[in-house]
């Protein structure tokens, strides 16, 4: 695990930004844009960012989960045990805050898939409660080595 660390961190970085950025950019200048210029062009613009972010983001999640986990296991373990560090304990949080992002990232594929209308928080405020989450995980990544 030692040798891949180093990798398996900077995908994990990479994707994190490239994920969290585009959230960003959704909640903060695409919401900006919405009845702007009329309720068609919003649609066309609304069904174009769905179609490639839908193609491209719940595998940028998924491997996101997977590096996550795999670096996880260097700090969380049978050896080093689960809940005995402050760096353990924040981990366990930060991971709960992803895995409620990831939940909620499974859900809106089951209903795409499904072809089942989305819950109205779920359409009007998951980015938001994304990027909410997100920043506070990126906040708890720094204070893991902190403490």
């Amino acid at each position: 695990m030692e040798a891949i660390y180093p990798y398996a961190h900077i995908i994990h970085l990479a994707l994190a930004v490239i994920f969290i950025g585009y959230v960003f950019t959704d909640v903060v200048m695409i919401s900006a844009l919405k009845n702007k210029f009329g309720k068609e062009t919003d649609t066309k613009i609304t069904q174009t960012l769905g179609a490639k972010s839908f193609k491209i983001f719940p595998l940028a999640l998924l491997v996101i989960v997977l590096t996550g986990g795999m670096m996880m296991s260097k700090y969380i373990n049978s050896n080093a045990g689960f809940f005995e560090t402050p760096l353990q304990q924040l981990l366990v949080v930060k991971i709960t805050l992803a895995l409620i992002i990831a939940l909620g990232v499974l859900y809106n594929l089951y209903t795409k898939f499904a072809q089942k209308p989305k819950h109205p928080f779920m359409q009007e405020h998951f980015h938001k409660l994304v990027l909410v989450l997100g920043f506070f995980i990126i906040v708890l990544a720094k204070m893991m080595f902190i403490v």
